[in-house]
């Protein structure tokens, strides 16, 4: 938090694609686990959307800064009209020094209109905001040649500049413990990022800088 806010007041435009609604839901009700039901999904996500966004209100204020929510799903970025809007909407918050929290809108998404994952929901939304870089932060230092927790022998990949099949093998056997994604789901959003002119990173959220 504190290094967004470091590059905040160096003039950069940042935007934030978060997850946990359904957590900050059940959590918020002290539900046991409900049934992996689309409707029990989005009860928990109505509840805990408004608490999510309050927390990271909470932490942005601490250094003066006000963030803007933006709800999203797969229609707002295949609709024409639904795209435009969206962009116009997150650039005028850029303008206005106004840091998106972005999260998909899990409280009225049905799978026909979900994107799925956290990964790819920030690929488009980088589109939408037109950045020069996406950060994709993951429990891992980023993609490896293999799981580096199942083989000692894993090497970390520093650079990428085209992927194959053959990354996409290895990031398959790679599965992220945060959010909604793994290296698999990672890759696909850096894919879709670079065929847009997006630099990607994929690096390890719990380590400063």
């Amino acid at each position: 938090m504190r290094q967004c806010a470091q590059l905040h007041a160096m003039g950069h435009r940042i935007v934030i694609v978060t997850s946990g609604a359904i957590a900050a839901g059940r959590e918020h009700l002290g539900y046991p686990e409900l049934p992996a039901t689309i409707a029990s999904k989005q009860l928990l996500a109505a509840v805990g959307q408004s608490r999510l966004i309050q927390l990271w209100e909470q932490l942005f204020s601490i250094y003066g800064i006000h963030v803007g929510q933006m709800l999203l799903t797969r229609a707002d970025m295949e609709d024409r009209e639904r795209f435009l809007n969206a962009r116009d909407t997150l650039r005028a918050l850029l303008d206005n020094n106004i840091v998106p929290v972005i999260n998909e809108n899990d409280a009225v998404a049905t799978a026909e209109i979900k994107v799925g994952d956290n990964d790819n929901l920030s690929a488009l939304a980088a589109i939408l905001a037109g950045a020069d870089k996406l950060l994709l932060l993951t429990d891992q230092q980023g993609l490896f040649t293999a799981d580096p927790r199942n083989n000692p022998q894993a090497e970390l990949i520093k650079d990428v500049y085209g992927i194959d099949d053959a990354l996409r093998a290895v990031a398959g056997d790679s599965v992220s413990g945060l959010g909604t994604g793994g290296m698999g789901t990672k890759l696909q959003a850096a894919d879709v990022a670079c065929r847009a002119g997006i630099d990607t990173i994929i690096a390890a959220g719990s380590r400063p800088g």
